[in-house]
């Protein structure tokens, strides 16, 4: 269920960026292109933060 909520934050933030860049910009991206580079991002920062919580706590 952790893993739903990412992945609709990271939809979220994407449709965001790739508004404002369409909109205020001006450039025109696809929204695939933004949403992979946003969930890439996401699960990156996910997988470091839980390595680093499973040095901080122990093995």
């Amino acid at each position: 269920m952790f893993i739903l909520r990412l992945l609709i934050a990271a939809v979220v933030v994407s449709y965001v960026i790739w508004l404002f860049y369409n909109r205020v910009m001006g450039k025109n991206l696809g929204f695939s292109k933004v949403a992979t580079w946003v969930l890439a991002a996401t699960f990156l920062i996910y997988l470091v933060l839980s390595g680093v919580s499973y040095f901080v706590e122990g093995f």
